[in-house]
C-alpha cells in the first residue's frame, strides 16, 4: 500500500506545482484543470492510507479530473467571453457522454495541449501528451507487470507527464504558431 500512497502523493505535487506555474502565467483554466487531477490524486492517497469514508470523494474526483482536468488544460488560453462559454458547454458534454466519447474528448484535448505554438517547448508538450497517453491505454489502472501495480505504474507515469508539461511551458499562455 505504501507505493499507492507514493504515487498518489507524487502526482498530487506535481500538480500543486502544475497549478502555481499556471497561476504564475495567469492560466487560470490550467491551473483548475491541474488543481482537478491533483484533488483526485490526494484523496486517493488519503484512501489507501486507510482514511475513512474517502472512497466516494476519490471517485468523484476522478470521474471529474477524467471528463474535464485535461480540457480545462488543453482551454487554457481561451479568455474571451463566447469562448468561455464554448468551454463551459464543452466540460457539460465532457460530463454526460458515455466513456468512449470522452475517452475522444481527452483525446482531443492532448492534441489540443501539445499543438505546435501552445506551449514554449513544443517537443517536450508532445512527450508529456505521449505519456498521458500511455497511462491511460496501455497501463491501465487494472492488474500487475512484472509484479508492480498498474494502478502505481498509471500514477508515476501521470506525475512524470505533468513534470514535463511543467518544463513545456504548457501553461504558459499560447504564442502564435
Amino acid at each position: 500500500m505504501w507505493l499507492h500512497v507514493a504515487g498518489e502523493l507524487l502526482l498530487t505535487t506535481s500538480c500543486a506545482w502544475a497549478v502555481v506555474a499556471a497561476l504564475r502565467h495567469r492560466s487560470v483554466l490550467a491551473a483548475l484543470g491541474f488543481a482537478l487531477i491533483g484533488i483526485a490524486a490526494l484523496l486517493g492517497a488519503l484512501n489507501y492510507a486507510g482514511v475513512p469514508d474517502t472512497a466516494a470523494p476519490h471517485d468523484t474526483a476522478t470521474f471529474l479530473a477524467a471528463r474535464l482536468g485535461l480540457l480545462m488544460v488543453a482551454a487554457k488560453a481561451l479568455i474571451d467571453m463566447r469562448r468561455a462559454l464554448f468551454i463551459a458547454l464543452a466540460c457539460a458534454v465532457a460530463l454526460l457522454v458515455p466513456e468512449t466519447a470522452a475517452l475522444a474528448v481527452s483525446a482531443l484535448a492532448l492534441v489540443a495541449i501539445c499543438w505546435k505554438g501552445r506551449s514554449v517547448r513544443w517537443p517536450l508538450a508532445i512527450v508529456g501528451a505521449a505519456l498521458f497517453a500511455l497511462a491511460g491505454l496501455i497501463i491501465g489502472t487494472r492488474g500487475e507487470w512484472l509484479q508492480i501495480p498498474r494502478v502505481d505504474l498509471y500514477h508515476f507515469t501521470l506525475a512524470i507527464a505533468i513534470l514535463v508539461w511543467i518544463a513545456a511551458g504548457v501553461a504558459v499562455k499560447a504564442r502564435r504558431a
